[in-house]
């Protein structure tokens, strides 16, 4: 289900800002102030996405790339708002946009499931690689509605990064906080690991 699924529409809404991150660290000096925004990315980018456990936390876009039109196609990720655009390249190897009126999307459900309307069927598309683009939606606008567990996971990672910048050190390095493991494993839907 995970195979084909990439990211085309990064989040552009800031998840937490350097004041407040500053605040739930205890750093108050400014030295690290070009720093914490680099470990907050790294940290997001273990948690978020198709690459990470499959949560989409500030709204984004990813495509599901598929060679033809299964009978239903399961969307992977949580929380999908909606599907953009269903596009394909038809026999004639023309690329087509499907009408939102030929396919019902269910994004109620995980993972999102999108059909053809009722009495419809899927257009015939050309056998080539990639021949079919579901594009769709996920994540929230506003940071206050990304789960508080998922908030305080990011600033355990950056928390940990900050303090253990080495590959290596003399009493050697601590693992993930536990709660960090605990709360992506939670919310889980990718394929992989936490």
């Amino acid at each position: 289900m995970w195979h084909g699924v990439t990211v085309v529409e990064k989040p552009t809404g800031e998840l937490i800002p350097l004041a407040m991150l500053k605040q739930r660290l205890r750093i108050d000096v400014p030295d690290d102030d070009q720093l914490l925004p680099e470990l907050l990315k790294g940290a997001v980018a273990r948690i978020d996405g198709p690459n990470g456990i499959g949560v989409a936390m500030m709204q984004q876009t990813w495509r599901k790339t598929m060679d033809c039109f299964p009978c239903k196609i399961l969307l992977p990720g949580a929380p999908i708002t909606q599907v953009i655009s269903i596009k394909y390249i038809d026999d004639s190897g023309a690329e087509q946009t499907l009408p939102p009126s030929a396919y019902r999307a269910n994004v109620d459900v995980e993972p999102a499931v999108v059909e053809p309307a009722f009495g419809g069927s899927w257009p015939s598309v050309r056998n080539i690689t990639g021949a079919l683009k579901v594009d769709y939606q996920l994540g929230v606008t506003d940071a206050a509605d990304v789960p508080a567990d998922l908030i305080d996971a990011v600033c355990l990672l950056v928390a940990h990064r900050y303090e253990n910048r080495e590959a290596v050190a003399d009493g050697g390095l601590a693992e993930l906080p536990l709660g960090v493991t605990a709360i992506l494993n939670e919310h889980s839907r990718s394929h992989v690991a936490a």
